[in-house]
């Protein structure tokens, strides 16, 4: 498996960039023991003291990173409307603010004069992309021949079922690479759904905007809990673990500013966000 650090082909798109289609979605399937779990990739492990494991980069450093040296996105990148273009401006301006030594924190407040739904709207089509295009770095390591990938899960003790409502109208056991490709399908699917994400100037947004963006939310959170725990050594040997931290950071910081994710769900990272806001680790779930 070489190559993974190789140029793409083609037309680079920005991680702002991008299109794709649309299809309803339901609700969704989980199933964990809800023990708490030891992070080990993350965090370190007995061979190493992972003194550098939860080291970040500035932001505009790391999607650059993903850009440059992905393979590519598992999908493609979802394009900004015209309505969201002016909040994709104040975001890459408070990036490049955490290329001084700025405040990662402060890019995912709700700038003055922005709409809430709005705000939350076009940051929900950049972390879909960010995902997308990490997920698709490791792709070639996340198989259903390997272990660790054959249910989708984030450490020993939470797996992960699919369910959409649709297709898949039960919670159904499935191999990693099957529920990523299928969660990336349908969030991508609920971002192009105008209905959901208002196309047209001065469109209101639909009274569920909220309650469905936390599903995607919830559910682009797997991926990361996936990729750290069955697949940090390959970031790593990619050097692009301090990219991923910066990465998941900026998307912790988001969902923490606007309560996307409820707290239980966040247990499997639970231990590396607690690094990110300074805090001593939380107690164990009993």
């Amino acid at each position: 498996m070489g190559g993974i650090l190789g140029k793409k082909k083609g037309k680079k798109e920005s991680v702002l960039g991008g299109g794709g289609p649309n299809k309803g979605a339901g609700p969704e399937g989980k199933k964990t023991d809800g023990m708490p779990i030891k992070i080990t990739s993350p965090d370190g492990d007995t061979k190493n003291d992972g003194k550098n494991d939860s080291k970040d980069t500035g932001a505009v450093s790391a999607y650059a990173f993903w850009e440059k040296n992905g393979r590519g996105t598992m999908k493609k990148p979802k394009k900004l409307t015209k309505r969201q273009m002016h909040a994709a401006e104040t975001i890459k301006a408070t990036m490049k603010a955490t290329l001084g030594g700025g405040d990662l924190r402060e890019t995912v407040k709700l700038p003055s004069g922005e709409d809430k739904k709005e705000w939350i709207a076009v940051n929900t089509v950049h972390f879909y992309n960010a995902a997308s295009m990490i997920y698709g770095t490791i792709s070639e390591d996340c198989t259903d021949h390997k272990e660790d990938c054959k249910v989708m899960s984030a450490g020993k003790k939470h797996e992960y079922l699919w369910q959409d409502g649709v297709q898949y109208k039960k919670p159904t056991k499935m191999s990693a690479p099957e529920y990523i490709d299928k969660l990336l399908t349908w969030a991508g699917e609920q971002i192009a759904d105008p209905l959901l994400f208002p196309v047209e100037p001065g469109a209101k947004f639909p009274h569920g905007f909220m309650k469905q963006v936390k599903v995607i939310y919830k559910r682009l959170f797997r991926v990361y809990g996936h990729i750290y725990h069955v697949h940090f050594d390959k970031i790593k040997s990619l050097g692009a673990n301090a990219h991923l931290n910066t990465c998941f950071k900026h998307f912790v910081y988001f969902i923490k500013e606007f309560n996307l994710v409820k707290d239980q769900d966040l247990e499997p990272l639970q231990k590396l966000i607690d690094k990110f806001f300074n805090k001593k680790p939380s107690n164990p779930a009993k």
